[in-house]
């Protein structure tokens, strides 16, 4: 059996009943979290672009596009949700994917869902096993893939959005096979993008190529049997990479929701940065720590940091989110990271003088398996002689200390109540808590729109 042909056997076969209930609970709140970040995502400027496209364009108004009065076709429905979803960058992450998960599956099972009147409980399946199957791949491939070049959101997650969107749409095996082969010529994506729109946009462009995939194979589009696997195909072509069938042989039995798992982000920036912010966080409430105390921070980072945070001297809100001078002063100076220190342009004279000081370097005895990447050692040299450090670490939000269920609510609340308002926003998170109960999936995606276009 191929590779291609033992993911499709995945997708198609894996029944609700499989999944562990600890794997349907992270479902739920990846779902709470991507509505939240879509809500609050949706007035960004890339997402009002991507919008005006799709009016321009037209389609039937078969699905919401989240946070407005839009309506429009699947595939444009996909784009738009996940655009909006990613533009924050305050998505979850997945360290197998390498990539962000959760944003990209919710909106191709949402344009599919709404359009095929499915269910709640067929929803949480469809990203089940979108995630599993993007989190496979990331295994088989990363961090070869990711560190040429590779946005993974978009380059993996463009087959784990074709897996979903196949198996809301009730594909056949070898449908399901036809779509994943089609989506993996559709994956791309580049890191050369981060911190311009376009990074937010190659998750809406892994939701959207996920559902035209599917849509296209179950009309009868064909493929190669090996498009994923193949001398020439996805896995050769992106990692240079043999993806061998006994790579896959874990589907089903080992799931990555419950060991690779997802990290929720406290921070609207790269993940890479949280670590960093978390500890300088902490040194500056233990030490009660001003800007003019300090003489020098050094952050030291993994070697696919510095590929990554590339924008030692940011210029946009975008281009401070892929920062670690901007995100460590922004910590240190005002002791906050939230939406609207990405907003205030200029930055605060405090941050603009203490991002002059701070120093990234790649330290090689920081640990390097995958969910260690994003791990941080800091050292702070104070102008009093004295020096603070915070020995390596990974940070608040990642699978190993998650947040609780009430910061992931008020992390909601925070996003979805301005657009909203409080009192459906509480109400459709407590909607959230039952999705798989949920009789039509427009029951709670009708509650998610706004007059907004």
């Amino acid at each position: 059996m191929t590779a291609t042909a033992r993911l499709a056997e995945f997708v198609v076969k894996t029944a609700l009943r499989d999944c562990p209930d600890a794997a349907l609970a992270q479902v739920r709140r990846a779902t709470l979290d991507s509505l939240g970040v879509t809500l609050a995502g949706a007035t960004e400027p890339a997402a009002g672009l991507v919008r005006a496209v799709a009016r321009a364009e037209g389609g039937v108004a078969l699905c919401t596009v989240l946070g407005t009065g839009l309506r429009t076709s699947p595939t444009w429905a996909a784009l738009a949700n996940g655009t909006a979803g990613h533009a924050h960058d305050f998505d979850d992450t997945s360290f197998a994917l390498m990539g962000h998960p959760s944003v990209p599956l919710l909106a191709a099972i949402l344009g599919c869902a709404e359009a095929e009147m499915a269910d709640g409980a067929a929803v949480a399946l469809a990203y089940v096993v979108g995630f599993e199957v993007s989190a496979a791949l990331g295994a088989a491939v990363n961090p070869a893939h990711y560190t040429r070049g590779w946005h993974a959101t978009a380059t993996i997650g463009t087959i784990g959005c074709a897996a979903a969107a196949a198996r809301v749409l009730a594909l056949d095996p070898v449908q399901t096979r036809h779509a994943l082969g089609l989506a993996a010529s559709l994956a791309s994506g580049l890191k050369e993008n981060f911190g311009s729109m376009t990074k937010p946009f190659h998750a809406g462009h892994a939701a959207r190529n996920g559902v035209f995939a599917a849509m296209l194979a179950r009309e009868g589009f064909t493929t190669s049997p090996v498009a994923l696997d193949g001398r020439q195909g996805w896995a050769a072509a992106f990692s240079q990479t043999t993806l061998a069938p006994d790579a896959l042989d874990a589907l089903g039995q080992r799931w990555h929701l419950l060991t690779t798992g997802i990290a929720v982000k406290p921070y609207p920036s790269c993940a890479l940065t949280h670590p960093a912010i978390d500890a300088l966080l902490d040194l500056r409430a233990r030490h009660a720590l001003a800007p003019g105390k300090v003489e020098a921070v050094e952050v030291g980072v993994n070697h696919v940091v510095p590929d990554v945070l590339r924008h030692d001297r940011p210029e946009t809100g975008l281009e401070r989110k892929f920062s670690m001078p901007f995100c460590a002063a922004a910590a240190l100076a005002t002791g906050r990271v939230d939406l609207a220190a990405f907003e205030d342009l200029p930055a605060p004279p405090e941050v603009q003088d203490l991002m002059a000081r701070v120093r990234m370097v790649v330290d090689p005895s920081l640990p390097d398996g995958l969910e260690q990447h994003a791990w941080s050692r800091i050292t702070v040299r104070l102008r009093d002689g004295r020096t603070l450090d915070s020995p390596p670490r990974g940070a608040s939000g990642h699978p190993g200390q998650p947040l609780t269920d009430a910061q992931l609510r008020a992390k909601f609340l925070g996003c979805a109540a301005p657009v909203l308002g409080e009192a459906e926003a509480a109400a459709v998170a407590a909607q959230v808590e039952r999705l798989e109960e949920i009789p039509d999936v427009r029951a709670l995606t009708s509650r998610l729109v706004t007059a907004s276009k």
